[in-house]
């Protein structure tokens, strides 16, 4: 393959590397999929220099165009003017590669690839952009290398120049030496201690089904499907509790029910405890979870309840409303780590709680209008039961003894309704169970509200981390109890954690669960690479060439042995491969053009005609013999021209 033509071809995969990097945080849209197809018509097709002309002048005045539509946009919608330099930006890209052969353009196309790779990093930075920056690193240095070995065989008049495939592997493996060497100075360089991070994606506006701002009886249809959409990723840094899989991960709760749906009221009397309060009364043990990320479009922040402290680290600010719920805003994507009074006091404690309380509770105890058999069934299942503690679980245990759980829907709108779930279908999902509980709560004046969140999840054992899907999205009851505030309670029956589960028994749910560690690690030890990480690797590393005893009771010096074999077997490994390449190189015979060119070299150089025998290339070679009017300088070149071909 020519220079020229494998000179552009490599741009042109430069560029694809860039566009994949920005598509995989950014997302595909027509502008990339236009971008992608011009990009591919550049690989497969080079125009002449009748068409090269053409190209360029629709590229300026695709140029003009776009920056009035930028105009526009920015001073007379007052909008994001961002897409329209995205767009200008790949317009100027495609243009450039459909130009012939033999425009000089070299530095315009590095310049506009590194450009869009760069905007990459302003988006989500994940194994995608990993990928995408790998082979750009790779086909830069190929790129660079062949535009260096065009333009000087251009310059030096070498016809016909041609590159082996040889070449190009030692040359592509020079970037596997480049990365590795970022990767070094990526480890070792110092790290400043900071507040934030980027772990994951963020949300794009839409809720994730399962978990929303309100809770709705009134939707009618087959079936509710399978979400293993990953909401957000859970460590334990004191070690994975038991009871890790049946967490109550507390999102939103709601006080107003309108006899379809539930909702938040505008403005709503504080009613709640404080952190410390919490802490306090409830006791330990102490739960701490470290949690990255929120499902797309949740404002909450996610806590085993209650949560006594949340320290965010990354750049979001925090607070809780008047009903206890921990409100976030800020740009990052949101880690924090919360300590949550974990388990629920004891029923001892429960029961001896005093019956008044000073905060305005009437929001919680507020129906819609109701039917009389709604009342007379909550006084029914709580006759001969006189303390709160004891109708609250009266209540529960009816609904998980009595009903069954299911994901369809129902098939009638008079199904379904809270009467319908309760006095015909007897069967629903979660939204039923905790509404008819806290219905059936305020019946008999007990405080209640409802609650979604997550339930649960699946141990990631790649990671060390829990994965909290959309489905383990979960609805459940908070009842107040003075003194200890809200404490939750869950009428649901234990046969939803099965049905929940069919959806990970796809046959690609062990793949995605796989892939979904490693780009856990990824944004662990890459995007929060942190000062702390930092000092920890160095000092695991420093432990590896520790001396102790390998023999209990042995001295240093004497018995002593490396704890860890890693250091002398890397040593090994070095010395092993520098003695086989030494070797190869060493026994590697010449070729005739090889041997021609050495001997023009050194006749070249006793003769005065290059004064330093031991420096320049070869092409630089035949320019000396050709400015210094040496004879057979034509000769030489084509010596030197047939060495190349050979070498390179």
């Amino acid at each position: 393959m020519p220079l020229a033509l494998l000179h552009r071809r490599l741009v042109v995969g430069m560029g694809l590397a860039a566009l994949a990097a920005f598509a995989a945080g950014a997302g595909l849209s027509p502008t990339l999929l236009l971008a992608a197809a011009g990009l591919g018509l550049a690989l497969c097709w080079q125009p002449s220099p009748e068409w090269s002309r053409w190209v360029e002048l629709a590229s300026r005045v695709g140029v003009v165009a776009l920056c009035a539509w930028m105009l526009y946009v920015a001073f007379v919608l007052v909008g994001d003017f961002m897409p329209a330099v995205l767009a200008m930006l790949l317009f100027l890209l495609v243009a450039e590669c459909l130009r012939s052969l033999e425009a000089r353009n070299d530095m315009r196309l590095y310049s506009l690839s590194f450009a869009l790779l760069i905007a990459a990093t302003a988006y989500y930075p994940g194994l995608g952009f990993a990928a995408g920056f790998t082979a750009y690193v790779a086909l830069a240095t190929l790129g660079m290398m062949v535009g260096f070995l065009r333009r000087q065989s251009e310059q030096f008049r070498l016809a016909n120049v041609r590159v082996g495939r040889r070449f190009l592997v030692t040359t592509a493996a020079l970037s596997g030496i480049t990365l590795l060497m970022s990767a070094a100075l990526f480890v070792v360089f110092p790290r400043l201690p900071r507040q934030w991070n980027v772990h994951g994606r963020r949300g794009a506006g839409e809720v994730m089904a399962g978990f929303s701002d309100q809770v709705s009886l009134g939707e009618v249809g087959s079936r509710i499907t399978s979400n293993p959409e990953i909401a957000f990723r859970v460590e334990f840094p004191d070690g994975r509790p038991a009871f890790a899989e049946g967490l109550y991960w507390r999102g939103r709760s709601f006080d107003r029910f309108d006899g379809v749906r539930w909702s938040r009221s505008r403005s709503i009397p504080s009613a709640r405890l404080s952190p410390s309060t919490y802490a306090s009364r409830w006791g330990g043990p102490f739960l701490r979870s470290r949690i990255f990320g929120v499902p797309p479009g949740a404002g909450v922040l996610f806590g085993p309840h209650p949560i006594v402290d949340l320290r965010p680290r990354s750049a979001i600010r925090h607070f809780n409303d008047a009903t206890g719920d921990v409100l976030f805003f800020g740009s990052d994507m949101p880690v924090y780590t919360v300590v949550s009074a974990a388990p629920s006091p004891p029923d001892d404690s429960l029961r001896a709680a005093p019956a008044g309380d000073y905060l305005d509770l009437r929001p919680y105890l507020r129906l819609p209008r109701l039917s009389e058999r709604v009342h007379r069934l909550a006084d029914s299942i709580t006759a001969g039961h006189a303390g709160r503690l004891e109708q609250v679980r009266a209540l529960e245990r009816w609904l998980k003894t009595e009903f069954a759980y299911t994901l369809d829907l129902p098939r009638t709108r008079a199904e379904a309704t809270l009467e319908g779930f309760l006095f015909r279908r007897r069967e629903g999902h979660c939204e039923y169970f905790s509404t008819a509980l806290a219905v059936l709560l305020r019946a008999k004046g007990i405080p209640a509200r409802n609650v979604t969140g997550f339930l649960g999840g699946e141990w990631n054992q790649f990671g060390e981390y829990l994965a909290v899907t959309g489905n383990d999205a979960h609805a459940w009851v908070e009842v107040w109890f003075p003194r200890y505030g809200w404490v939750p309670f869950d009428a649901t029956p234990p046969g939803r954690a099965g049905v929940v589960g069919r959806g990970r028994d796809s046959w690609a749910w062990p793949a995605r669960f796989w892939l979904d560690g490693i780009e856990y690690r990824w944004y662990k030890w890459v995007i929060d690479y942190n000062l702390d990480k930092q000092i920890a690797l160095f000092r695991d590393f420093s432990d590896m060439f520790s001396r102790e005893p390998s023999v209990p009771g042995a001295t240093e010096g004497n018995d002593g042995g490396w704890r860890r074999p890693l250091p002398w077997a890397m040593g090994t490994l070095a010395v092993a491969l520098w003695v086989i390449l030494a070797g190869r190189r060493r026994g590697r015979p010449l070729g005739p053009e090889s041997r021609a060119y050495l001997a023009l070299r050194r006749a070249s150089a006793r003769a005065g005609w290059l004064p330093h025998a031991g420096a320049g290339t070869p092409l630089a070679l035949a320019g000396a013999l050709a400015r210094t009017g040496a004879p057979g300088a034509e000769a030489a070149a084509g010596v030197i021209g047939l060495y190349v071909r050979a070498r390179f």
